[in-house]
């Protein structure tokens, strides 16, 4: 039987993955439940805590899965979902990672006794690629609401252009597209996120024809996404939103997005 979580702070193993935790003094089994996605630097810990004082104020549970590099190696195997290898043959659907999430929310929902069926998710930077990618080809139905900030870069929702930049290579029809853009999403931009010298900003031509900096590259994903809604005659229900003065920081993106989530 799994044990259950404790209240505060904790972390246990599933699998490959470590799940961080905040449990607040109020939760209740009716509490809701906030998956937080870490970046590039596999520090969900860290991002476990940058959620902290937002649960302890406001009562919902924190879940930060972390996806060692070992195991899912940069990038293919966590910012692109290991739906490409290395090389960038496309990897059969039961190899993405996209389904470990909901397995993670399952298991986190049965130790806390929870009654939730839905969950929200956060992702920032790579964890900001992870989410727009399952948001575009493996949605989870149990998620409520998802936040994707600052990612390097982007799917763009066109064809013309290859996985992991555009949709080329992968199975997307138009009435999938149709339901991408149906789908709760918000676009979170810090607009101080600019620094063109990161050295973890994603250069190969494809990211840097996307724009200059993340900050572009977030509007120009959106602005592309509500193009592309409109050639198809669908409703886009994404939202944009700005994080004024905030860079490339995932703690300082926090409040925004509890905010964005309604949380």
């Amino acid at each position: 039987m799994a044990e259950k979580i404790p209240p505060g702070s904790s972390a246990y193993e599933l699998r490959d993955v470590t799940v961080h935790l905040h449990r607040p003094r109020d939760f209740t089994p009716a509490s809701r439940i906030l998956m937080v996605l870490h970046g590039r630097n596999r520090n969900g810990d860290e991002y476990r805590d940058h959620f902290a004082a937002e649960s302890e104020a406001r009562g919902f549970l924190v879940v930060a899965p972390n996806f060692p590099e070992k195991h899912y190696p940069h990038p293919e195997a966590y910012n692109y979902g290991r739906m490409i290898d290395p090389s960038g043959a496309t990897q059969p659907r039961k190899r993405w990672i996209f389904p470990i999430l909901e397995e993670v929310f399952r298991d986190v929902r049965q130790r806390a006794e929870s009654t939730r069926d839905r969950f929200f998710v956060f992702g920032h930077s790579a964890g900001s690629q992870l989410v727009h990618r399952m948001a575009t080809f493996h949605w989870i139905d149990s998620i409520e609401r998802a936040v994707a900030a600052n990612a390097g870069s982007y799917t763009m929702p066109v064809r013309g252009v290859p996985f992991p930049f555009g949709i080329d290579g992968i199975d997307v029809s138009d009435d999938h597209l149709r339901s991408l853009f149906a789908r709760p999403l918000v676009i979170l931009l810090g607009d101080k996120d600019v620094d063109t010298e990161d050295p973890q900003l994603p250069r190969e031509p494809e990211a840097m024809s996307q724009g200059p900096n993340r900050f572009a590259r977030g509007q120009r994903y959106f602005e592309t996404a509500k193009r592309e809604a409109q050639r198809l005659h669908t409703p886009f229900i994404w939202r944009l939103a700005i994080a004024p003065g905030v860079a490339h920081s995932g703690k300082d993106m926090a409040p925004f997005a509890v905010k964005e989530l309604g949380l």
